[in-house]
């Protein structure tokens, strides 16, 4: 009996040791420490202006008490979702992070990105970041409307100065001057304006002469700026304007381009007549070479004509034919028509005079040389010139009539002869060529009544 009462409080003793065990092992349990605090942010920037293209950055400090686990910084519209594991799980952590506006995104427009922050325990907080695109990182864009490059104006002339100016956000000022023209003009710009048009009428100051630059600077409200010039050409007057191209007898060779005439109503207005062929298109230039005058389209806007080495040629929409083409480089602008044909095609075109090395002809038609026609109203002719000679033009070789063709002005004249204007009639004037012996190409347009003798 007594073995088993000391039995029976052997396992008493033993169940309680182990109740207490128990009780005390979950007493301990409870007193571990659990992370129950969210991360903390500080200095965080939850305001960013940007614009599209460009990158910006998520910045701010994040701190925890266990550590920090990862951060997600999302944004459906722009496929934003990029996880950042911290494996060591840091108790402080620099968030500076790039990301680039999509070039797409809409001007003005705002968007909001979500950044959660989750630590070793589990606990995430979020905050926002508000991307606005208002940030004006775009030059203004100005240009001049008037004058046009390379324009031609003479002391006392008015010059109208026409200048356009726009900007994506606001502009804020615009700025004119031209020390030679004495023009010096700031104009601020209030009210939010995106355009602005400045229009100013000068009068070109007395002594100038050569070229003279007028500059344009636009700035906006942001402090971008943009910065236009114009060059434009004072003087007594422009002496020559020539024809250069692919429709022009020498093409585009400067040295023989064809001459222009003054017309007698208005002297600033230049005429000449040729055949446009499909794809000979043509400039104008001041001199029979390329620099300083050399006037074309503008590339940047084939409306407009500048004075310029890298302006285009011109095109004309009508098709071939004949035109009658008006320029004004005083004001840069050029017109031109279409020509009727009101004349019968001719056959054979002979050169008629004397002087001519290898040939007898002393100003008999039935020595007359037959000239090569070149196109249906157009006769050219390579000849060799002795130290005198005299020249015009017979239809036929059994006589003087009916086609007889000399010079509106004759008399002697200095080689080479460009685009000289031509009459009919019996007894018209010829050209004489003393002491310029040498090999000439003589071509020749009768319905034009144009003749040019060239060099080879």
């Amino acid at each position: 009996m007594k073995n088993k009462l000391l039995t029976r409080v052997f396992l008493s003793i033993t169940v309680l040791t182990f109740s207490v065990l128990l009780l005390v092992s979950c007493d301990s349990d409870d007193n571990v420490p659990k992370d129950l605090t969210n991360p903390e942010v500080s200095n965080f920037i939850d305001n960013i202006s940007t614009a599209p293209g460009l990158e910006f950055k998520f910045e701010g400090e994040i701190s925890d008490e266990i550590g920090i686990a990862s951060i997600h910084i999302s944004y459906t519209n722009w496929f934003v979702d990029k996880v950042i594991i911290l494996n060591e799980n840091p108790k402080e952590y620099s968030l500076n992070y790039k990301f680039a506006v999509p070039e797409d995104a809409i001007i003005s427009s705002s968007h909001t990105l979500k950044v959660d922050i989750t630590d070793v325990g589990g606990n995430m907080i979020s905050r926002n970041v508000v991307v606005k695109l208002d940030l004006d990182v775009t030059n203004p864009i100005v240009a001049f409307s008037s004058p046009s490059e390379g324009a031609n104006f003479t002391a006392g002339d008015p010059m109208t100065i026409n200048i356009n100016v726009s900007d994506n956000f606001e502009l804020a000022s615009l700025h004119v001057k031209s020390q030679l023209l004495n023009l010096e003009d700031v104009v601020n710009i209030s009210g939010a304006q995106t355009t602005y048009n400045y229009v100013k009428e000068i009068e070109i100051p007395a002594g100038l002469d050569g070229s003279v630059m007028i500059e344009a600077i636009a700035i906006d409200q942001q402090g971008n700026q943009e910065i236009a010039t114009i060059n434009v050409s004072i003087g007594s007057g422009i002496a020559n304007v020539y024809l250069v191209g692919g429709s022009l007898w020498y093409g585009w060779d400067p040295s023989k381009a064809t001459k222009m005439w003054q017309d007698p109503i208005d002297n600033k207005w230049f005429v000449g007549e040729f055949y446009y062929k499909t794809g000979g298109d043509f400039k104008f230039i001041g001199q029979l070479g390329w620099s300083p005058s050399n006037w074309g389209l503008d590339p940047n806007n084939t409306s407009k004509m500048m004075n310029s080495q890298n302006s285009g040629a011109i095109v004309l929409p009508d098709g071939e034919g004949y035109y009658r083409v008006k320029f004004n480089p005083y004001i840069l602008e050029y017109t031109y028509e279409k020509m009727t044909v009101d004349i019968a095609e001719m056959d054979t075109m002979f050169l008629m005079g004397k002087g001519f090395e290898g040939y007898n002809l002393d100003w008999s038609p039935s020595d007359a040389i037959a000239m090569t026609k070149d196109s249906p109203y157009e006769f050219s002719i390579e000849i060799e010139f002795s130290e005198s000679v005299d020249l015009k033009f017979i239809g036929q070789n059994d006589g003087w009539g009916p086609y007889d063709a000399g010079f509106e002005v004759g008399g002697e004249m200095q080689l080479p002869v460009n685009y000289v204007k031509g009459v009919t009639g019996g007894g018209s004037p010829d050209l004489k060529f003393n002491e310029q012996a040498g090999s000439y190409k003589i071509t020749y347009d009768y319905f034009l009544l144009r003749t040019t003798i060239q060099p080879q």
